[in-house]
C-alpha cells in the first residue's frame, strides 16, 4: 500500500475518480491541472493518491486556507463504508495536519456522495457542521462538515465543562439540570417550522451519560472528535509495548533520519511514495491488561533500538493463542509460536495472551536510545509490557520529535 504524490500519468483515473466533485465545481479541475503541471505545488494545494498493487484506490486533493486551516477540496473513496485502507489513508492525512499544527479541516460534500463517503468521515473525527441549500427542487444540498484540532490534554474530572463550553461555541443553548445539563439548537440557528428537542448530558460516578439515548460516551470518541486531543483518566498511565527488532519493520514505520523525517507533505517528500503498513495488531503477556481503554496512549520500543513512535489503543483481545489466530485475519498459525511465548505461565489468566490493536501510530524524527531513557527514569526497564508514567511518556515524545 503506497501513499504518493499525483503524477501526470494519474491525472485520467484521478479525473475519473473526482468526477462527482468536479461537475459540482469546475474549478477543482483547474487546481488538479496546476498541481499536475506545476509538479510540487506547495502554494497551490495538494493532491495525494493511495495505491494497492499498483492500482489508484483512494485520491484526496486539498489547498491551505490559512497557517493552520486547510480545506479538503475533493475525495475520490472506495463504495464500501468500512474500508480498512481508507481508514488508513485519512487518518495519514490528520496525522500529518495535527504535525502542522493544523486547527480545523473542512470539506464540503455533494450530496450524492454523502452515503459513500460520511462513514469514513466520521471515523476520522469529522462532524456535521451545516448544508447549503436551494429552493431549486432540482438542486440537492451541500453538506459541510469539520474536523476540530486540539493540542492539550483535558483531565476527566473536566470533561464536562470542556463539553458544554464547545456546545456553546457550535450555536447550543445550555440549561443547568441536576447532575449535568441539557443542550438544544438556539432558536436562531433552527430552520423553520423544525421544533428541536432538549438533550441531556449527565454524570453518574465516573461515566458521562448523553441522553436520547441513554448511554455511555467513551472518553476515545471525545478524543476522536478532537484528535490529538487526550483525556487524562484517574490514575491512568500511558502503555510501553516492546516489539522484537525482526517484527518492527513488518509492523510499524521507524524514524529514519535520511529521508526527511517521513513526512508525508514535508518539502523533500513530494517525488518520494511513502508505504503504509496494514498491519496493526501486536501481542503482548497479558499482565499489561490492567488499566487498557480505546484511546489510551502507546509508546512502541523496539529492542535493541529504542523508542521509536507513539500510538493509541484502538481494541484488544484476551485469549488462548489459537482462538485469537482464529479470529484475526492477521494472525495465523505462523504467529503461534510467538504467541504462546507471551502467554501467562500461571494463575486466572493461564495460557492467555493479550493482542493490542492500535491506531494514531507515529514514528519519531528520531529513535530514543535505551541510555537516553534511562537518564530520564533510572528504573527504565523495557523487556515486557507495562505502565510509563505520564511524565516519562511525555519526556519521551518529546525527545523523539525534537528537530535534529
Amino acid at each position: 500500500m503506497i501513499i504518493r504524490q499525483v503524477l501526470k500519468k494519474d491525472t485520467p483515473v484521478v479525473k475519473k475518480a473526482l468526477e462527482s466533485w468536479i461537475d459540482k465545481d469546475p474549478g477543482i479541475l483547474g487546481i488538479l491541472e496546476d498541481l499536475v503541471g506545476t509538479g510540487f505545488g506547495e502554494q497551490i494545494g495538494r493532491c495525494w493518491i493511495m495505491e494497492i498493487d499498483r492500482v489508484v484506490h483512494s485520491v484526496c486533493l486539498w489547498i491551505p486556507e490559512n497557517a493552520d486551516e486547510v480545506r479538503i477540496l475533493a475525495l475520490g473513496l472506495p463504495d464500501s463504508p468500512d474500508d480498512v485502507p481508507t481508514k488508513k489513508f485519512l487518518r495519514e492525512h490528520i496525522l500529518e495536519w495535527a504535525e502542522m499544527g493544523v486547527k480545523k479541516a473542512r470539506i464540503s460534500v455533494p450530496h450524492a456522495l454523502v452515503s459513500s463517503s460520511i462513514g469514513y468521515l466520521r471515523s476520522c473525527g469529522f462532524m456535521f457542521e451545516g448544508m447549503s441549500s436551494s429552493l431549486d427542487t432540482s438542486e440537492k444540498p451541500v453538506l459541510h462538515f469539520c474536523k476540530h484540532f486540539l493540542y492539550r490534554s483535558v483531565p476527566q474530572s473536566q470533561v464536562m465543562d470542556f463539553l458544554r463550553e464547545f456546545l456553546i461555541v457550535l450555536g447550543y443553548e445550555i440549561r443547568a439540570e441536576q447532575e449535568g445539563f441539557g443542550y438544544r439548537i438556539r432558536s436562531e440557528f433552527r430552520l423553520p417550522f423544525i421544533f428541536s428537542p432538549w438533550h441531556r448530558v449527565t454524570q453518574s460516578g465516573s461515566d458521562i451519560i448523553i441522553h436520547p439515548p441513554a448511554r455511555v460516551l467513551e472518553p476515545h470518541e471525545v478524543e476522536t472528535f478532537f484528535f490529538p486531543l487526550n483525556i487524562m483518566l484517574s490514575n491512568e498511565k500511558p502503555l510501553l509495548l516492546t516489539i522484537e527488532s525482526k517484527n518492527a519493520c513488518d509492523l510499524i514505520d521507524l524514524p529514519d533520519r535520511t529521508a526527511g523525517q517521513n513526512s508525508l507533505f514535508g518539502p523533500v517528500t513530494f517525488c518520494r511514495p511513502r508505504s503504509i503498513h496494514l498491519s496493526d495488531i501486536t501481542y503482548t503477556h497479558p499482565g499489561a491488561l490492567k488499566g487498557v481503554r480505546k484511546g489510551l496512549p502507546l509508546l512502541f520500543y523496539v529492542n535493541g533500538a529504542g523508542a521509536v513512535g507513539s500510538g493509541r489503543v484502538e481494541d484488544w483481545d484476551l485469549d488462548k493463542p489459537e482462538n485469537l489466530c482464529s479470529k484475526s485475519d492477521q494472525l495465523d498459525n505462523s504467529d503461534l509460536e510467538a504467541l504462546r511465548e507471551h502467554a501467562a505461565g500461571s494463575g486466572s489468566m493461564a495460557g492467555k495472551v493479550l493482542v493490542i490493536r492500535f491506531d494514531w501510530y507515529r514514528p519519531f524524527k528520531k529513535t530514543v536510545m535505551f541510555e537516553e531513557i534511562r537518564k530520564m527514569d533510572e528504573g527504565f526497564n523495557p523487556q515486557h509490557t507495562r505502565a510509563l508514567s505520564r511524565k516519562l511518556f511525555q519526556l519521551i515524545l518529546e525527545r523523539g520529535n525534537a528537530p535534529d
